[in-house]
């Protein structure tokens, strides 16, 4: 029986229950007008129905803390770990939210899987002396434009960048937004194509990598990296986009591949004045030596396959970054996750055929339409093994 599988399937559909979550939300209401307010709380900024902060929720309660849960639109996933709510929308009514706080004890207050919540977090760390991220950092997650004039500085390897679309007439290029939230408003630029029509004071450009992605998930602590998790990413374009087909989360990497990136992430992190708190960063391999594609100060959307893959709660590991008493973090391992999307009718048919035939591998399936990187997808499915190598041999027909 895989109860991963299970207890996310649930979850879904108690989460769409609109009864289930205004209940939930009184019940919070109630809960927090009698409140003790003696006893701390750590505070969890979310975006509500647009991005739930479940996971970092989960993570501050397995600590054995009080969850003050600070949304305007929250979901069930979120409310059924938090002990108390200010209803108020963490990136709008900042000055409204830091005076209800006024009448909160705090012990900690961070972010699940959205970075543009950062400057929110570092202004409460800061007025209540509590743990931050950073203010530099909160400026580099928010503006990549910035973010690559710093790694130029400090002399990184990088892409070829510019706001100037001129830079990259007759050559093809990506058009990214300086406010970078995964494949959203990136845009495939072909060498033929005008590039004026897409420029902006919101957007730069970005010369094409075209060797292999990799991401790294972890955590740091006190300007300490612990990588938990390697990933080999393969994306495709979508509609003008690009969006992922599938993750490989600790396949087995050349030693001089996995040097070069291992190098690439550390100077990356560092550069970009990450201390504390999970981290996500992209990378591709360019030549003999890797480039930063991305990165971000806050846990991944695959949170659940971390966790999997480093037999441990990588939430509650993140959430003990930002607590007084520091807590162990675990010990990552290598376990193997293979995640797919399909985007064809063809895709899905290959897909459910491994699935059918590997019941027993199911780490996770959403086998219906959904959004993935701003695009419909037809359906999600992961797979896991005990061997890396048994693993991609039985998704050969869809790993390509």
């Amino acid at each position: 029986m895989n109860k991963s599988k299970i207890k996310a399937d649930v979850g879904r559909l108690l989460a769409a229950s609109p009864i289930l979550r205004h209940g939930a939300r009184l019940f919070l209401r109630i809960r927090t007008a009698i409140a003790p307010r003696t006893r701390p709380f750590v505070a969890v900024l979310s975006l509500g129905e647009i991005m739930h902060a479940y996971s970092a929720a989960r993570g501050v309660k397995s600590l054995g803390r009080r969850v003050l849960l600070i949304t305007d639109t929250p979901q069930l996933p979120e409310l059924v770990y938090s002990d108390a709510i200010i209803l108020r929308n963490p990136l709008t009514d900042t000055e409204a939210v830091l005076a209800e706080l006024e009448a909160f004890k705090l012990d900690g207050v961070l972010v699940s899987t959205d970075h543009v919540l950062l400057p929110l977090q570092d202004t409460i760390a800061r007025r209540y002396d509590l743990i931050s991220v950073g203010a530099e950092t909160t400026v580099f997650n928010n503006d990549k434009l910035a973010w690559r004039n710093v790694l130029a500085a400090e002399e990184v390897p990088q892409p070829l960048y510019s706001s100037d679309p001129a830079v990259f007439d007759g050559n093809a290029c990506v058009r990214k937004p300086r406010l970078g939230q995964g494949s959203k408003d990136v845009v495939a630029l072909k060498a033929d194509d005008d590039k004026q029509p897409y420029a902006g004071e919101d957007y730069y450009f970005e010369e094409v990598i075209t060797g292999d992605q990799y991401d790294y998930e972890g955590i740091v602590r006190n300007g300490q990296v612990h990588i938990f998790a390697r990933l080999f990413e393969k994306y495709r374009e979508h509609h003008g986009t690009f969006v992922s087909q599938y993750y490989i989360f600790n396949m087995p990497i050349e030693p001089e591949t996995k040097a070069a990136l291992d190098v690439c992430a550390l100077k990356t992190l560092s550069v970009a004045k990450v201390c504390h708190g999970a981290f996500h960063i992209e990378m591709r391999m360019n030549g003999n030596h890797a480039v930063p594609i991305d990165f971000a100060s806050r846990m991944s959307s695959v949170e659940r396959g971390i966790s999997f893959c480093i037999n441990d709660d990588f939430a509650r590991a993140h959430a003990s970054c930002f607590v007084s008493d520091e807590q162990p973090l675990p010990v990552a391992e290598t376990r193997p996750l293979f995640q797919y999307w399909c985007w064809t009718q063809d895709e899905f048919a290959r897909a459910s055929a491994i699935r059918d035939a590997n019941p027993d591998r199911i780490f996770e399936a959403r086998m219906v339409p959904h959004e993935m990187n701003g695009e419909q997808c037809l359906g999600m499915v992961t797979f896991f093994h005990d061997d890396a190598r048994q693993l991609l041999k039985m998704v050969e027909s869809i790993a390509n």
